[in-house]
C-alpha cells in the first residue's frame, strides 16, 4: 500500500484530528460532557499538525487531508452539536455546515499567507463554547449566522504563529476540567473575529489624522 509512503508525521496528527472529531461526535450522543474533551484534543492535534509541518516536510496529501479532517472536527461536530442541543435551530446547523465546507474548499485553492474568512476552528470553538455554557437558542442562532457569514467573507485574518497558539492549547486543556474557561475562549474568538474591522477603523483614523494635519 504505497499511500502510506505519502503520509508524513504531520499528516498523522491530521488523521488523529479526524479520529478525535469522530469520537467527539459519538460521545455527544452517549456521554455528552466528555465530547468536548475530545473536541479540544482534536484542536490540539490540529495545532500540532501545523507545528510539525513547519519543522518538517509536509507530505503530498497534507493540505487535502487537513481540510478533510477539519470538516469532521470543525464543521460536522459543531453543526451536529447545535442540532442535538437545539433541534429548532436545524436550519442554522445546516448553514454552519454548508459555509464551513465552502470555507475549507476555498482554503485549498487559494495561495495566500493570511486566512481569508474566519477559520473553521475559531468558529467551532465559539459555537461549542456557547452550547456547552447553555446560552439561549436565540443567541446561538445569531452567533452561528454571523460567524457563518464571516467564514465565507473576503476579510483577511492573520495566521497566528504556532508558538503563539501554545497558550490556547493550555486553555483548551483547562476547559476540559473547568467549563468556565469557555467564557475566555468565547472572548478570544470574538476578538479574533472582529480583528479586520478594528484594523480598518485604525487605518481610517490614521488617514483622517493625516488629512487634518
Amino acid at each position: 500500500m504505497k499511500i502510506f509512503r505519502e503520509v508524513s508525521l504531520a499528516d498523522s496528527f491530521t488523521v488523529l484530528n479526524a479520529l478525535l472529531g469522530l469520537t467527539a461526535l459519538v460521545y455527544s450522543i452517549y456521554d455528552y460532557e466528555k465530547c468536548f474533551a475530545f473536541f479540544y484534543f482534536a484542536l490540539i492535534a490540529d495545532g500540532l499538525d501545523g507545528w510539525i509541518a513547519s519543522k518538517t516536510e509536509r507530505g503530498k496529501l497534507g493540505k487535502e487531508l487537513d481540510s478533510l479532517a477539519d470538516t469532521i472536527s470543525f464543521a460536522v461536530f459543531p453543526a451536529f452539536l447545535i442540532a442535538l442541543k437545539h433541534p429548532e435551530l436545524f436550519a442554522f446547523s445546516s448553514l454552519l455546515l454548508a459555509f464551513s465546507i465552502l470555507r475549507l474548499a476555498r482554503f485549498n485553492v487559494l495561495a495566500v499567507q493570511d486566512f481569508i474568512g474566519v477559520p473553521t476552528a475559531v468558529n467551532a470553538i465559539m459555537v461549542s463554547s456557547l452550547i456547552r455554557l447553555d446560552f439561549p437558542a436565540e443567541m446561538v442562532a445569531i452567533v452561528v449566522f454571523v460567524f457563518s457569514i464571516l467564514m465565507i467573507s473576503d476579510f483577511r485574518y492573520p495566521k497566528p504563529r504556532v508558538t503563539k497558539l501554545a497558550p490556547i492549547g493550555v486553555l483548551l486543556i483547562l476547559a476540559i476540567f473547568y467549563p468556565e474557561v469557555c467564557y475566555l475562549l468565547i472572548l478570544i474568538s470574538l476578538v479574533y473575529a472582529l480583528y479586520p474591522g478594528v484594523r480598518k477603523c485604525e487605518k481610517l483614523l490614521l488617514r483622517s489624522r493625516r488629512e487634518l494635519s
